[in-house]
């Protein structure tokens, strides 16, 4: 399952709350779709009635048969979390001929292909010194240019240099 956030507050009087992510909101979730809200440790399905994200941040969400502010106060600090996976592929896959550029090391590369591994994707990277494996999290991303197709990256240290 994949985080979306956090629930922060209720949203009107009609039972919808406010989910904060750090990561940004990559989708809404579609009518009737569940989504789960980590209740005591345990993910609890809720059925969405209406999603929508008014900044890249943050989501606002309502949910079938909680209609009031009263019935989801309590769930203001839950995560909250989607089983659907398939859009973090498509999201990674989509990056097959972005080049890499680390900040620290001058490292750049071209990615040829990503691997989709249980937890951790891994971009198959292209450079003069031949083939090398590049972990694709979040942490070392430092920005990522859509149009010119550029991602910049702190790698740790040694990792580029490992076909020397």
């Amino acid at each position: 399952m994949k985080t979306i956030g956090r629930i922060t507050k209720t949203y009107g009087f009609e039972g919808a709350v406010v989910v904060r992510s750090e990561g940004g909101i990559s989708r809404e979730p579609e009518h009737g779709e569940p989504v789960f809200v980590v209740i005591d440790g345990i993910p609890v399905p809720f059925f969405t009635r209406e999603a929508f994200s008014p900044s890249h941040d943050t989501l606002v969400i309502s949910f079938d048969d909680y209609l009031t502010v009263e019935s989801v106060n309590g769930l203001r600090g839950c995560e909250v979390r989607t089983s659907r996976e398939e859009e973090h592929q498509d999201e990674t896959n989509s990056l097959t001929g972005y080049t890499i550029i680390d900040k620290k090391s001058g490292f750049k590369g071209v990615i040829a292909d990503v691997i989709q591994n249980p937890g951790q994707s891994i971009a198959v990277v292209n450079t003069s010194a031949g083939e090398v494996l590049v972990p694709v999290h979040p942490d070392l991303i430092i920005a990522i240019d859509e149009k010119s197709k550029i991602i910049e990256m702190s790698l740790p240290s040694g990792l580029a240099g490992i076909n020397d």
